[in-house]
C-alpha cells in the first residue's frame, strides 16, 4: 500500500507507525515483565543448575572416555601383556609421550598414570598425587567390567579433585586372564570454574555450587572446608532460590543455590529508566521524522537527478556530491565505474591500436623474408648439387657453408610463425657460421644453453638479427674475440644472454639505444642501424607484454651482453 506514495510520504508513515508500536510494546513489556518477575528468575536459575550440571557431567564424561581410549591403546596394552622388560624400557618413551598428549589434550588434568599389578608403572605428575592414585586402586579389588570407576573426590592445597579409576583388560584374546591382574587407568582431574549462564539480573558472586555423592556427602562445593560434610537441603531452602540436578554418571547430585535477596529484576531506577526511554523514543523518532524529511530526502533527490544525467556516450561524466554521508560512498562508487568504464574505453582503444602494429609488424617480418619463398625447390636442389661439388672438389669449407646457408632457408621459408628456442638458436648459429666463414679471423661461439629451454615455443627469428649485430658492430674485420650464448634461470620466463668481448658501445651511443627500445611507434625507428635488434623487442613486447623484450648492457672495450626476455607460456591469442 506504501507504494502507492512517495519516498517523502513513506518515510513519514512508517516512522509514525513505528513510534506506535515501539511505545505500545514498551508498555505492554513492562506490564509483562513485571507479573512474570518470579517466573523468570526461576527459570533462569533453572538454566544456571541444568548448564552447570551439563559441564559437569561433560569433563566427567569427557574424563572417563579418554580413559578409556588410553586403557584399549595398542601402547598401552603391549607395554602391559606383550612386551619383556627390555622392550618396556626401550618403548618407555613412547607411552610418556602418549600420557603427556592426552593431558595436555586436557587441561583439567592434573594426573593421568598407568598402573600396573597395582603399582604405577608410568605417569604424567610429580609424588604429590602417588599416594591418592594408590590408595584409592587398593580399595577396588577386582572389577568386574572395564567401566570407569569414580571413587569420591579429596582436597589438596584448597582445591578439590576427583579421580577416574578405568581397570585395564587385554584386548587380545590370546591375553586373556581369569581375573583381574591390577592393571588400572588413574585420571585424577580438578572440575575448573564453573560457566554460568549470563543474564544480568542475577549476580553471578552470589551463586554457591554443591554436588554431593549418593549418601548427600559433599564431594565438591565452592567452599573447600564443607568438602565431606553432609549436605542439609531443607536448611538451604531457607530463604534461598536452590535447584539440584541428577548426573548421569556418577549418579551424584549438583545443587545451585543463592540468597533470594540477591536477586532483584525491578528497582526504582530500572522503572524510571523504562518510563525514560518511553518519553526519549518518542522525541527522537519525531526528530527523525524532520531529519529525514530535511536532509536524506532531499539528498537522494538529488542523487536521482545526477544518476539521470549519465548517458553512455559522454564517459566523461562525473556525478558532484558535496556532503560527506553514507550516500557519498554510493556517489564516490557510482564515479569510480564512471572511471572504470573510461579507462575500459582507452585500454580497448590501446589494444586495438597494438593489435593493429603487432600485425603490420608480423607481416613486415614475413615479407623481409618473404624472398626465400621463390623456387624453393630449385634453391634446395642447386645448394644441394653445389655442396655435392665442393665435397668432390674436396673443398669443405664451401661445403660446410653451403650446408649452413641451406638450413638458414629451410628455417626462413616455412610459413609457421611459431619455432621452439632450440631451433631458432640453431638457424642464429647456421647464419652466423655463414657470415663468420667469410672473416680472416673468425669468431669463437661459445654455446651454454640449458636443455630445459629447448623445446619452449617462442616467436621466430628472435635471436638471430642480435648474432648479426654481433658480429657487424662488436669486432672490427681483422679482429677476434668470442661471443657467448648462455641461459639465466627463470621460473616464468625464459632469458637467452649473447654475450661478446669486442670493442663495446660509448655510453652516449647505448643511451640512444635503450631510448630506442622504449619506443613504441615502428614508423620511428625503421631507419635506425639496429633495425634488427629493435624489431625483435617491439615484436615481443606486443606478441607478449611490456614486461618482455630485449635488454642491453655494454662498457666500452669491454664488450656488450643482450638478453632477450620472453615469457616461456604464449599467450592464448595468436595475431
Amino acid at each position: 500500500m506504501l507504494k502507492k506514495f512517495n519516498i517523502r510520504l513513506q518515510i513519514i508513515i512508517s516512522v509514525a507507525f513505528i513510534l506506535g508500536i515501539l511505545l505500545i510494546l514498551q508498555i505492554f513489556l513492562y506490564s509483562l515483565l513485571h507479573k512474570e518477575n518470579n517466573n523468570v528468575v526461576s527459570n533462569i536459575f533453572d538454566s544456571i543448575a541444568q548448564s552447570s550440571a551439563q559441564q559437569i557431567n561433560k569433563l566427567n564424561y569427557d574424563i572417563s572416555e579418554a580413559s578409556v581410549r588410553l586403557a584399549v591403546h595398542p601402547i598401552v596394552q603391549a607395554n602391559l601383556y606383550e612386551y619383556t622388560p627390555p622392550e618396556i624400557v626401550r618403548n618407555f618413551s613412547s607411552i610418556e609421550n602418549l600420557l603427556t598428549d592426552y593431558v595436555s589434550s586436557n587441561q583439567n588434568i592434573a594426573f593421568l598414570g598407568i598402573l600396573k599389578d597395582y603399582s604405577i608403572l608410568i605417569s604424567t605428575e610429580t609424588e604429590e598425587f602417588y599416594d591418592y592414585a594408590r590408595n584409592v586402586v587398593k580399595d577396588i579389588a577386582s572389577p568386574k567390567s572395564s567401566n570407569p570407576i569414580f571413587p569420591s573426590s579429596f582436597v589438596f592445597k584448597d582445591k578439590t579433585y576427583f579421580i577416574c579409576v578405568t581397570p585395564i583388560f587385554p584386548t587380545d584374546i590370546s591375553n586373556r586372564i581369569p581375573n583381574h591382574s591390577g592393571h588400572f587407568v588413574v585420571c585424577i582431574y580438578e572440575v575448573g570454574a564453573i560457566s554460568y549462564m549470563p543474564t544480568g539480573v542475577i549476580d553471578d558472586s552470589s551463586i554457591q555450587l554443591v554436588v554431593t555423592d549418593e549418601s548427600d556427602k559433599v564431594v565438591l562445593s565452592s567452599n573447600p572446608e564443607e568438602h565431606g560434610d553432609t549436605f542439609n537441603f531443607s536448611k538451604s531452602k531457607h530463604k534461598n532460590l536452590l535447584k539440584t540436578v541428577k548426573l548421569t554418571n556418577p549418579n551424584w547430585n549438583v545443587t545451585v543455590w543463592m540468597p533470594s535477596d540477591n536477586i532483584s529484576i525491578f528497582s526504582f531506577p530500572v522503572v524510571f529508566f523504562i518510563f525514560f526511554m518511553i518519553f526519549f523514543t518518542a522525541i527522537m523518532l519525531l526528530l527523525m521524522l524532520k531529519l529525514l524529511n530535511d536532509i536524506i530526502v532531499k539528498r537522494i533527490n538529488l542523487l536521482k537527478e545526477s544518476v539521470e544525467k549519465i548517458t553512455d556516450k559522454d564517459t566523461n561524466y562525473r556525478i558532484s556530491y558535496n556532503f560527506k554521508d553514507e550516500l557519498s560512498v554510493v556517489v564516490l562508487t557510482i564515479n569510480k565505474v564512471l572511471d572504470k568504464v573510461h579507462s575500459l574505453n582507452n585500454e580497448k582503444i590501446e589494444t586495438l591500436n597494438s593489435l593493429y602494429h603487432a600485425q603490420l609488424l608480423q607481416k613486415e617480418t614475413r615479407i623481409f623474408y618473404l624472398y626465400s619463398q621463390i623456387s624453393p625447390h630449385f634453391l634446395y636442389n642447386s645448394l644441394s648439387h653445389i655442396q655435392g661439388i665442393a665435397l668432390k672438389s674436396n673443398v669443405p669449407q664451401i661445403a660446410t657453408m653451403i650446408s649452413s646457408l641451406s638450413k638458414v632457408y629451410r628455417y626462413f621459408s616455412n610459413n609457421h610463425a611459431h619455432s621452439t628456442i632450440k631451433m631458432d638458436l640453431n638457424c642464429a648459429i647456421e647464419y652466423f657460421n655463414v657470415i663468420n666463414s667469410k672473416r680472416k679471423n673468425p669468431i669463437n661461439l661459445i654455446y651454454d644453453v640449458s636443455p630445459d629451454l629447448d623445446s619452449i615455443k617462442c616467436l621466430k627469428m628472435i635471436f638471430q638479427p642480435v648474432l648479426e649485430n654481433t658480429l657487424k658492430h662488436a669486432f672490427k674485420l681483422d679482429d677476434t674475440g668470442s661471443v657467448s650464448i648462455s641461459s639465466i634461470p627463470h621460473d616464468n620466463k625464459a632469458i637467452i644472454e649473447i654475450k661478446d668481448d669486442g670493442v663495446g658501445i660509448p655510453a652516449d651511443k647505448l643511451e640512444n639505444i635503450k631510448a630506442q627500445l622504449t619506443e613504441k611507434d615502428l614508423d620511428k625507428i625503421q631507419n635506425s642501424e639496429h633495425i634488427g635488434l629493435l624489431n625483435v623487442n617491439m615484436r615481443l613486447k606486443l606478441y607478449y607484454n611490456n614486461d618482455n623484450g630485449i635488454e642491453i648492457y655494454s662498457e666500452e672495450n669491454r664488450g656488450t651482453t643482450v638478453r632477450i626476455i620472453f615469457e616461456k607460456e604464449l599467450p592464448q591469442t595468436d595475431l
